[in-house]
């Protein structure tokens, strides 16, 4: 049976989370109409056999916060049928954010070694915009609910390469490349993706780009290894951290 990689079981995670959103979304405008439904119905006396119990109290008060959910996602069950989402954005001012999660292979340092097709140490140059994985770059739908498993936003970092200690490039810059990002409107927050900030002095681990909703958009480009495992910040004090591990540059140097 072929190996499914990390960033496959991403997109099944991501499509699982949509459809679990979309029954989400139906579940609450149906609990809407029913609450205006035993609104239009005649008022109980108190203490008759058909007065609503405490319960039925608790029940309304549920319907009433699942409905404020739904309006706090700018869709309401109006707006979705005479109105395009882009439209949704500008009048409501509010965003929405898709995560995704998994489970992290763990890779040792010499794992992480192996696996690279480079390995560098450089500063981080700039961050540019996101993109979706589009010909044009711009999201593909005005309904998140059309977006496709395979469908993502990526985000490119230029990084200006001081030093390269594994299969060194003639090119002093690089691009690297991670999925997720802020397109104004959809937050796609990618867990255990690494984050960059500019001027950031990193040492990295590189694998050419394979997956196919990403490697044949944009320029040439390379993604992290084993995600966030593969990047380190190098501090002033000749150390190398991220996320629950701090060690020497040097110690590190020795695993490569």
């Amino acid at each position: 049976m072929p190996k499914i990689g990390t960033q496959e079981r991403y997109m099944i995670i991501f499509a699982v989370l949509l459809v679990f959103v979309m029954v989400l979304a139906s579940a609450g405008l149906e609990i809407a109409k029913q609450n205006e439904n035993e609104t239009d119905a005649e008022p109980l006396v108190a203490g008759s056999d058909d007065a609503p119990a405490e319960g039925s109290e608790a029940a309304v008060t549920a319907a009433e916060s699942s409905e404020d959910t739904l309006n706090t996602s700018s869709i309401t069950e109006n707006e979705q049928s005479t109105e395009p989402l882009a439209e949704q954005v500008s009048d409501n001012s509010g965003k929405v954010t898709i995560g995704i999660s998994s489970c992290l292979e763990y890779l040792s340092h010499e794992d992480l070694s192996d696996r690279s097709d480079v390995i560098l140490i450089g500063t981080v140059k700039e961050i540019l915009p996101c993109k979706w994985n589009t010909v044009d770059g711009e999201r593909p739908t005005d309904d998140i609910y059309d977006l496709g498993w395979n469908v993502l936003i990526y985000t490119d970092v230029v990084v200006s390469v001081d030093q390269y200690l594994k299969n060194p490039l003639s090119e002093k810059e690089v691009i690297v490349r991670t999925q997720g990002g802020d397109d104004g409107y959809v937050i796609m927050d990618v867990e255990d993706e690494p984050s960059f900030a500019s001027g950031e002095k990193v040492l990295l681990y590189l694998t050419n780009d394979t997956y196919p909703p990403t490697k044949d958009f944009g320029p040439e480009h390379f993604v992290v290894t084993g995600v966030s495992q593969g990047k380190f910040t190098l501090t002033d004090d000749g150390r190398a951290t991220q996320i629950g591990e701090s060690l020497t540059l040097d110690e590190l140097l020795e695993t490569i």
